[in-house]
Order: C-alpha cells, then sequence, then structure tokens
C-alpha cells in the first residue's frame, strides 16, 4: 500500500510538472527544460549559413540575415527550433574589403561539423542547413551534408535557396520584397538604409577601376562563379547594392518589411516542410535498415 501511494504522489508531480510554454524557437533562448521538452516532440533543427561581407550600401550581414529569416520562418512551420548557425562563411570575391569576414570553406566546414555532431547527440536527427542570396555558401554547406553523412550514417538536408527558388516558378513580384521581409522577420529592418543616407560619392567606387577583360570575357563564355574559378572584385563597392531602389521614409521601410514577410512566409508554405521533413525521416530510416546492413563492410568507417 505504501509503496502504491508513493508510485501515485509521484506520478501527480510528474502530470503536475510546469513547463514555460516556447516563447521562441531559438534553442539559444531557450531553457534546457524547454529544449528537453521540445526534443520529445519533435527532433527537427534549423540551422542558417551566411557571411558577412560588403554589400555597397547594404548591411555587411546581408547574407546571413535572409537565411537566419528563413530558418526561424521554417521551425514555425514545421514544429521545430533554430540556431544563429554560421554568422561569418567564406566570403568570395569580396576578402579585400574592411567590412568583410574572412573564414576559409574548410574552417566554416569544419566547425558546422562539430555543431552537427554535439546537435546529433543531443537528439536534434534532421539538421536542416540553408543558405540564400550567397553563391559560394554550398562550398560549406553542400561538403558538410555530405562529409556528416560518410562520417555518421545519418542524412541532414543542405537547401540552398539560390537554386531553390527556381522551382518555385514565383513570379517577380512574389518575391521582390524578401530583403525586406527577413530584415524584419530577424528585427534588422532599420538596418536596411533610406534613400539619402548616402551621397552619390559614398555609392559608387571612389576612382576609376580597370577593367579585367579576362573576366570579363570567361563570364561571357560560362567559365565564372563562385564554384568555378578564383577572383576578387576590384573595387569594395563592386559587391552588393547601391542607393538606387531603396524606400524614403521609414514608413515606406517598414511596409515594404510587412510585405516581404508576407511573401517569405508563403514561400515556405511552397515548400511543403512538413511532407520534406517526414520524408527526411523516412530515408533516414531506409539507410540505418536497408543500406547499412547490407553494405557495412563497404562503407567508411564511421566517426
Amino acid at each position: 500500500m505504501l509503496r502504491f501511494l508513493i508510485l501515485t504522489a509521484a506520478l501527480a508531480a510528474v502530470s503536475s510538472a510546469q513547463i514555460r510554454p516556447l516563447h521562441t524557437r531559438d534553442l539559444t533562448r531557450l531553457s534546457q527544460v524547454q529544449v528537453a521538452a521540445q526534443l520529445k516532440k519533435s527532433d527537427i533543427i534549423f540551422i542558417p549559413i551566411g557571411a558577412v561581407e560588403t554589400n555597397g550600401t547594404q548591411p555587411s550581414g546581408r547574407d546571413h540575415t535572409w537565411p537566419l529569416a528563413y530558418a526561424m520562418t521554417m521551425a514555425e512551420e514545421t514544429g521545430g527550433l533554430f540556431l544563429p548557425g554560421l554568422v561569418w562563411s567564406y566570403p568570395g570575391t569580396t576578402t579585400i574589403a574592411p567590412s568583410t569576414i574572412y573564414l576559409s570553406p574548410q574552417s566554416g566546414t569544419a566547425f558546422l561539423k562539430e555543431l552537427a555532431h554535439s546537435l546529433l547527440k543531443q537528439g536534434f536527427r534532421r539538421q536542416v542547413y540553408l543558405s540564400a542570396s550567397h553563391g559560394p555558401a554550398p562550398l560549406t554547406g553542400g561538403t558538410l551534408a555530405r562529409e556528416f553523412f560518410e562520417e555518421t550514417f545519418v542524412p541532414i538536408l543542405y537547401i540552398n535557396m539560390d537554386t531553390y527558388l527556381p522551382r518555385l516558378e514565383l513570379p517577380p513580384a512574389d518575391r521582390s520584397k524578401t530583403l525586406y521581409g527577413a530584415h524584419a522577420i530577424t528585427g534588422r529592418l532599420e538596418d536596411l538604409p533610406l534613400k539619402g543616407d548616402y551621397g552619390d560619392a559614398e555609392s559608387h567606387a571612389a576612382a576609376p577601376v580597370p577593367p579585367n577583360t579576362g573576366l570579363t570575357t570567361l563570364g561571357k563564355l560560362g567559365f565564372a562563379g563562385s564554384l568555378t574559378l578564383g577572383s576578387w572584385v576590384a573595387d569594395v563597392m563592386a559587391h552588393g547594392g547601391g542607393a538606387e531602389g531603396l524606400p524614403t521614409t521609414a514608413a515606406e521601410r517598414a511596409e515594404w518589411g510587412r510585405q516581404g514577410a508576407a511573401q517569405l512566409q508563403a514561400i515556405v508554405k511552397k515548400m511543403r516542410l512538413p511532407e520534406a521533413m517526414e520524408a527526411l525521416r523516412q530515408h533516414d530510416r531506409y539507410t540505418q535498415e536497408i543500406i547499412v546492413p547490407k553494405f557495412r563492410g563497404r562503407l567508411p568507417a564511421p566517426r
């Protein structure tokens, strides 16, 4: 009878346990109790891969803000969590600028791989890494996805939004304000300049830049790009946006942010991510139950 009463009291204590509801899906802002409870519901986590580099008069963190906003929206759509991820991945052509943070592709991959191993041990088996508006990102993200699979036999997903978005066949008007939407979703809208914040001289090269005729010809022939050819821009203002097409007032910028957030959220809806996450689970199960037992002697040694 005493054991029954003790067990009953213990069960009552468990059932009455109080856990604060998720106030965010950012793992770094959640308590241990919240994360542990979330893992009982979902093992999905989204990690953006970005860069800090010159974008002319646009914010230098633009190429991290974009995928971060997608990660935040995707976490809401699937019931998962997200992390800030890799803020400063390999910048590519803009290494010459003082606002550019340089990290080699190998360094970025190594960092994210350690993160991926940690997340797997913590219970996050379905990991999704993503980039947007950053050409060299596949050097880091694509390598990560493949090497991690070879080391663990666990498939993780890398989404390059630059190559994925054309699949949706969206008219330009349906994605025209996503830059502003991304900054609104992440709370960084004021980072985007207004018309008149910079003068004409500050928006263009300070002096004439000699043309790189070789690179121009290679581009016309289809032999250029971050994944194809090594190159650097010849001026710190040669990459990113200038002062054209900017909102004229803070109110207009806020409205563009509202429109862009709706566009970005609609894009994520069209990606059918809940279905994709279930398919990722099924692919993982097939790998563990069919592929690994059948070919274990030929597969790389797991880490």
